[in-house]
């Protein structure tokens, strides 16, 4: 992917649990003849919700406000009764694909932030009126700035705050004007602006990231009176932040995936706890006195900011899967959402929590990654909300399996489908009903397995690493004996993003990005790795000032090819040599932030390649180095198992009959 929203998007953690039987679903017949074909959509779908809000006062009932997200929009806010979860409404919200931005402000209005990278769309405002039931559209947030990861209302309800990236922009929308202000980047040089709080005074307190995990102090007029450095050493986000009396709570997300959270006394202006392993996303929302409600180990507890300690184990887990987030109490129950968008109520007189039937309505899900599995059917994997889906070529028919995490890659190796799932780059086996985990590279600081090959005896694959640090792996897997062997830093700073395999010999492409915004080097690099000896055999950089390279294949030949955003270009396997390179169009190198996985090539039936990179599709003529466009706009290409293309977009799901 080559935007930023995206890369940190998907630091919501949803949990790869057990898969309900698969649905089946019907399809017209399987396309014949030439050219591009529309074969509707893969039944990818779900309700994820990351941002949302209670209003505990409202007129009508306490009501539970969440944005499920939606492939190519719009997304959805849903308004539903806090009490038993029923459904008020759904209001889309124009130009935004999902949201993790969602607060209450005290005249009961609804402030949401969204995103959306698409060019004219971005990061924007919105206002839920619930009077008159109506959205209105704020504008955007800011120029530039893709995502609003979070929304933060004044007492006095004069002012909403937002926090951006890919910039760490702070914004102010004024409620009585309507005027939205750029106040700057709080901490220059941080991506994100992850999460905001105000106190009863006014001042706005900002949780930062992804390097130096920074809370900044702001006055009411934009300035930064201070900044506060984390108790911990290392990198990631400031993720989580709120104001509870006198203490700032302050949850970490690290790149060792670790999430403690600091306990901050404001009166003394010093770091007084460190909790470790704090799972909630939001960790003010169950104050009840002293006391603040949080999930540690997938287990709500109390902690007590009085004496340090964790004071209660409720035993209550089943709040929904994914990420819970405590909002707030309602007489003596807790209510709060998981980040599949069920409610849940915990009652602190009975001790016990019930888990509320979902009511959203679930939304398309972009398709991720593709695969050809062993089975002949093309496999998809779903963006952020995950889930697995079939479509076999030969009949028209479809399967969707939930409760499958994100696969940034897939493929097929010794007659099994193998799922590369985001964070932690987790390797799986697909079961054919649900997935078995086989390697969790977390304590790599690894995330992202974008590229899977089956390599002789080995399932090898390539990764990007967490944000905050840089350092991709080459991770190889043996499953007859449970061997594996992880080389962070083969090519010292960068992520490996593209395998292809012949002869014992592995062959990568790199991305000289990693999980922060600096490029580590003035080209990504192209190398070949010899199984047997765990050595290098060469390396070299093959387009000059490309920050990535992108997918890589051989032809009929025995000729390695690559496309990189911007080139197409010829290897020679044994030295590296490049043998031929041509620029096919501009690409903004020197503007870039994150490039990492944007293109794929393949070789055809009909001996020519084929490739998708700047989201368009090519028929690309070897001998000449052409490229002619088949389709746009496209996401993902991949040749299937009939020897044709297959094509997504989006939820879209499209094909290229090679005659």
């Amino acid at each position: 992917m080559t935007v930023s929203w995206r890369a940190a998007a998907l630091a919501l953690l949803l949990a790869l649990t057990p898969a309900v039987p698969a649905q089946a679903e019907t399809a017209a017949a399987p396309p014949t003849g030439c050219g591009f074909k529309n074969l509707g959509t893969m039944p990818l779908t779900g309700a994820t919700t990351a941002g949302t809000a209670l209003d505990a006062t409202h007129p009508d009932g306490p009501r539970v406000y969440s944005v499920t997200s939606s492939a190519s929009g719009p997304a959805m806010l849903g308004i539903r009764k806090a009490g038993d979860g029923s459904l008020i409404a759904e209001r889309p919200l124009p130009l935004a694909l999902g949201s993790w931005a969602v607060t209450v402000a005290p005249d009961h209005a609804v402030y949401v932030g969204s995103y959306n990278a698409t060019a004219g769309a971005m990061g924007r405002l919105f206002r839920y009126d619930p009077a008159a039931d109506q959205v209105r559209e704020l504008g955007m947030a800011a120029p530039g700035e893709s995502f609003v990861w979070t929304v933060a209302a004044s007492p006095d309800g004069r002012s909403v705050y937002a926090g951006t990236s890919p910039n760490g922009k702070l914004v102010r929308y004024d409620t009585a004007t309507g005027q939205i202000t750029d106040l700057g980047s709080p901490v220059p040089g941080e991506q994100y602006l992850r999460d905001l709080a105000v106190a009863e005074d006014g001042t706005v307190y900002a949780g930062v990231g992804a390097q130096n995990m920074k809370v900044a102090v702001i006055g009411q007029d934009g300035t930064t009176l201070r900044v506060i450095d984390p108790p911990i050493e290392g990198h990631g986000y400031a993720y989580d932040v709120d104001v509870v009396g006198r203490h700032l709570l302050v949850r970490f997300s690290t790149s060792t995936n670790t999430n403690p959270m600091g306990v901050y006394d404001l009166e003394t202006g010093a770091w007084k706890d460190v909790v470790e392993d704090v799972d909630s996303l939001t960790v003010g929302g169950g104050r009840h006195g002293h006391q603040v409600h949080l999930f540690q180990n997938e287990e709500l507890v109390a902690y007590d900011l009085k004496s340090g300690q964790v004071v209660t184990r409720t035993g209550f887990t089943d709040y929904g899967g994914g990420a819970a987030r405590p909002l707030g109490w309602i007489g003596h129950t807790l209510v709060g959402t998981g980040s599949t968008g069920r409610i849940w109520h915990y009652d602190r007189n009975s001790g016990k929590g019930e888990l509320l039937e979902g009511t959203l309505t679930g939304q398309p899900v972009s398709i991720r990654s593709m695969a050809v599995g062993p089975d002949g059917r093309v496999y998809g994997g779903g963006f952020f909300t995950g889930g697995l889906a079939a479509y076999d070529p030969r009949t028209g028919e479809s399967q969707f399996w939930p409760n499958v995490g994100q696969s940034e890659g897939m493929v097929t190796h010794q007659g099994k489908l193998y799922l590369g799932v985001y964070p932690w780059a987790r390797i799986y086996e697909w079961t054919g009903s649900e997935p078995r985990l086989l390697l969790n590279l977390a304590e790599h600081e690894q995330d992202r397995p974008f590229a899977m090959i089956s390599a002789g005896d080995w399932l090898a694959f390539g990764t990007v690493p967490k944000v905050g640090t840089v350092g991709g792996a080459l991770g190889l897997y043996d499953p007859a004996t449970g061997r594996s062997v992880i080389r962070r830093n083969l090519i010292p700073g960068h992520s490996i993003i593209g395998l292809a395999y012949r002869d014992g010999v592995i062959y990568g492409t790199t991305s000289a990005f990693g999980g922060i915004s600096t490029p580590q080097d003035d080209a990504a690099v192209a190398f070949a790795y010899d199984i047997a000896t765990d050595s290098l055999k060469w390396r070299t950089k093959p387009v000059a000032g490309d920050l990535a390279l992108g997918s890589i294949t051989f032809d009929g030949e025995g000729k390695l090819w690559g496309l990189s955003p911007d080139a197409l270009y010829e290897l020679d396997p044994a030295t590296g040599a490049t043998l031929r390179s041509v620029k096919h169009q501009t690409y903004p190198w020197a503007t870039a932030t994150q490039v990492w996985l944007d293109t794929n090539i393949e070789l055809g039936s009909d001996g020519r390649l084929y490739g998708k990179v700047q989201g368009k599709a090519y028929r690309i003529d070897r001998a000449t180095m052409a490229l002619t466009l088949i389709a746009r706009p496209i996401s993902i290409l991949l040749k299937g198992p009939d020897g044709h293309m297959y094509l997504s977009r989006f939820e879209n799901f499209y094909t290229y009959r090679i005659c």
